[in-house]
């Protein structure tokens, strides 16, 4: 990936795209003058940051934010050897499925065999830092596209398979139902190359309707 690309990492960042989301579709600026800018959505990468998103896997954010808090505190400082050799029982017994536990013990294992490696995916571009990730057992579609939204700060990520951008495309485009994922990209197409700071505001559009955060 070229150097020059511009990522998401700070507040000002999402500012800059979000005027040049303006640009590409006027209505993020209506929603902006209702709403103001979404949180900014970013955490440190590597294992520790993949880890917080398998956690947040297809439940709440509340409870994620809960079983996370135990998964930092029995996990941290997050070395890889260390964890590489855990049971996957004994990861799973603070409050992780066993998929998740694995999923976590298995990248911890790739990067301590030296076969996978979280530093170099800054240096791949969208399709393959995901395609990357993806390589990891128990690592799927969704779980690379938050990765590269989150902890790499990819401004064109798009995270079409996250049900609450789904559903914020439901509200910001006044759909009947929830758009399925196969139907995503041809929302999202529009909003390249900002198709993660769209994202952004799609995920405060569907908390605000909620009222409550959602979203990783």
């Amino acid at each position: 990936m070229s150097q020059s690309s511009i990522t998401i990492n700070t507040i000002d960042d999402l500012a800059a795209g979000a005027e040049a989301l303006f640009e590409l579709d006027p209505r993020f600026r209506v929603l902006h003058e209702q709403n103001g800018l979404p949180r900014l959505r970013r955490r440190d990468g590597g294992l520790a940051g993949l880890a917080h998103i398998v956690v947040g896997q297809l439940i709440s954010t509340k409870a994620a934010n809960s079983i996370w808090a135990r998964v930092e505190a029995a996990l941290s400082p997050f070395d890889v050897a260390r964890i590489s050799e855990m049971q996957v029982s004994d990861l799973a017994s603070h409050g992780l499925t066993r998929a998740k536990a694995t999923a976590i013990i298995n990248a911890a294992k790739a990067e301590h065999e030296g076969t996978f490696n979280f530093a170099a995916l800054a240096d791949l571009d969208d399709d393959h830092a995901a395609a990357a990730l993806k390589n990891l057992r128990g690592v799927g579609q969704w779980t690379a596209d938050i990765y590269l939204v989150t902890c790499l700060g990819r401004r064109d990520a798009w995270p079409a398979g996250d049900h609450a951008v789904r559903a914020g495309v439901q509200l910001f485009e006044q759909l009947g139902e929830v758009p399925s994922i196969a139907d995503m990209p041809v929302h999202g197409d529009r909003w390249r190359p900002w198709r993660a700071v769209a994202a952004c505001y799609l995920w405060g559009l569907y908390a605000s309707h909620r009222q409550r955060e959602v979203g990783i």
